[in-house]
């Protein structure tokens, strides 16, 4: 029953901003409205930025779920983070956070359904955040995040 009542974030929450915060051509965004991926390339500089969706309220639920969002790391010296926030990218709550550190990637996991995040207070203007960062290695190595749904039970 508590399917009955869940809410859709994405497909539908808007990308509300972009941010590239390392070198302009590393980051990449795709959007087809149903499946959005947010790519970090590590190259001779590093590749980092955001993608914001939203704004969605998360009043009256409790928990948040990805139907398929799966998040790899390929290069050393990245980040894959996951986080509600707001429209300029300061995060209040971290929903999946990865850090290879010195280590070659080697982090590729998906997230589905039965992963559920509770979502720590309730807030009307929340916004979605993927966050992808490599490490200028020049490899030509990864940071991934693939989404194609994001609900509230």
């Amino acid at each position: 029953e508590v399917w009955k009542r869940q809410k859709t974030v994405y497909p539908g929450a808007p990308v509300a901003n972009t941010q590239n915060l390392g070198y302009g051509p590393y980051f990449t965004v795709t959007n087809n409205g149903s499946d959005i991926k947010v790519d970090a390339f590590g190259g001779t500089e590093r590749g980092w930025g955001r993608v914001i969706l939203g704004p969605f309220s998360s009043v009256g639920y409790s928990k948040l779920y990805f139907s398929a969002l799966r998040a790899y790391i390929t290069n050393a010296f990245s980040k894959i983070a996951v986080s509600l926030g707001d429209i300029n990218g300061n995060w209040v709550q971290r929903l999946i956070y990865h850090d290879t550190g010195e280590s070659l990637g080697g982090y590729d996991v998906t997230f589905g359904s039965g992963d559920l995040f509770t979502i720590n207070s309730a807030n009307s203007n929340y916004y979605l955040i993927l966050e992808v960062d490599s490490g200028a290695t020049a490899r030509g190595l990864n940071a991934t995040i693939q989404m194609n749904g994001c609900y509230l039970i």
